[in-house]
């Protein structure tokens, strides 16, 4: 959980995030704030997730990473500074070992 949104991942791979959302940070797609459960968009096979204040992160089984939310300092790592309310890969080369 971060400050404001709250995510849970799934037996299924799946996400699911709820709470405030002036960013994106839930991921579904909008930014409306949302007081149950809404999808993250696009999404599966995800190993791992983690939170700030106003973006998200998720790590794929395939060992690639996805960023939501808040961009204005380039946080979510896909060579813009726009924010996005739907997940992006994260522009690297590295794996997971």
């Amino acid at each position: 959980a971060a400050s404001y949104h709250t995510l849970a991942l799934l037996n299924d791979g799946t996400l699911r995030a709820w709470g405030w959302n002036e960013y994106g940070q839930l991921g579904d797609g909008t930014t409306e704030d949302a007081s149950t459960p809404v999808e993250v968009t696009g999404l599966s096979g995800v190993t791992a997730v983690a939170t700030d204040y106003s973006h998200t992160l998720a790590l794929l089984d395939d060992g690639t990473l996805r960023a939501w939310g808040d961009n204005y300092v380039g946080q979510l790592g896909d060579g813009t500074t726009e924010n996005t309310s739907t997940p992006v890969e994260v522009a690297w080369t590295g794996g997971v070992e």
